[in-house]
């Protein structure tokens, strides 16, 4: 690809769209909703430090408390990385389907996150402090 595609708006529509479909149906879509799910507390001061979550071992600030176990965490990255691997292995193998993928509605238009686009340039910061982080070639 040279440099000179990324000037052209069809480029930025098409990748626009992509991110979209992939934000959509395989992130979205997924264990997430379930995370989602359920009653989310108010706040009266509106920034949340009046709201406190009681456990047996006493008050934690709302602000403190993580939303998202380890264990759920691992399970949300594996269904988005199945989901995310079904849906390219398909798109890539067999194009978009005759009945067309449907879009997201009202969605604002994606940005470029800085720390991915760094990949791609040299002297970039490719640093990640997961642990788990591998290099593909």
């Amino acid at each position: 690809m040279s440099a000179d595609s990324t000037h052209d708006p069809d480029f930025h529509q098409t990748a626009a769209k992509l991110a979209k479909l992939l934000a959509f149906h395989c992130v979205r879509n997924s264990y997430l909703e379930e995370l989602h799910g359920g009653i989310f507390p108010d706040s009266k001061t509106g920034d949340y430090t009046d709201v406190k979550v009681v456990s047996p071992y006493g008050e934690i600030s709302w602000n403190r408390v993580g939303r998202i176990s380890d264990a759920e965490m691992k399970q949300l990255i594996e269904d988005i990385v199945n989901r995310l691997y079904t849906y390219l292995f398909h798109l890539l193998t067999r194009g978009e389907p005759d009945r067309g993928i449907p879009l997201p509605k009202n969605w604002s238009p994606p940005q470029i996150e800085d720390s991915i686009a760094e990949m791609w340039f040299e002297g970039g910061s490719a640093s990640n402090d997961a642990s788990d982080a591998q290099w593909i070639d």
